[in-house]
């Protein structure tokens, strides 16, 4: 999570400054993470305020905001909320951002030529369901499944069942 305080003079929004509390931590293997994405991207996309942010200002009212930005080959879902000054005074304005980073994924590896049941298997597997849970729902053994989803693994590079699951998103 982020914490900042956005000061924005009283010549508008495009004159701001920007004091983090606390900026994120994004734990992540990826080893190509772009470095805006692992720091203050909710808070300043292309070095701007962002719209929800300038809108909480202009309108003296919270935003709460949820977002998936793309950026090179990487995806990034945030949620904000921009809890600006009540009143206007003058010397300026400020408001209290807090950001959360869902997570950060590489776009979907899954190749669109899939047959009907390893989409359907792809889509229980999403929803939770065991081997044996999907192997009764597709009508196909559990073992089948399995061969199946070790298939689907290779075919986008994912490691794990997690990340099979997280690459199909």
């Amino acid at each position: 999570m982020a914490l900042a305080v956005i000061e924005v003079a009283d010549s508008g929004p495009t004159e701001f400054g920007v004091n983090i509390v606390r900026d994120y931590s994004i734990p992540t293997s990826y080893a190509d993470v772009p470095d805006v994405l692992k720091s203050r991207l909710p808070l300043l996309p292309g070095g701007r305020l962002h719209h929800s942010i300038q809108k909480a200002i202009t309108g003296r009212r919270p935003s709460l905001v949820s977002e998936t930005v793309r950026h090179d080959n990487m995806q990034t879902n945030f949620e904000m909320l921009s809890l600006p000054r009540k009143t206007e005074k003058s010397g300026g304005d400020w408001c209290l951002v807090f950001g959360v980073v869902n997570y950060i994924l590489r776009p979907s590896a899954i190749p669109k030529d899939l047959d009907s049941i390893d989409l359907a298997i792809l889509q229980l597997l999403r929803e939770g369901l065991q081997m044996r849970e999907i192997g009764h729902r597709v009508e196909l053994s559990p073992r089948t499944v399995e061969h199946r989803v070790e298939r689907l693994k290779a075919l986008t590079g994912a490691r794990t069942l997690h990340d099979l699951v997280a690459r199909s998103m």
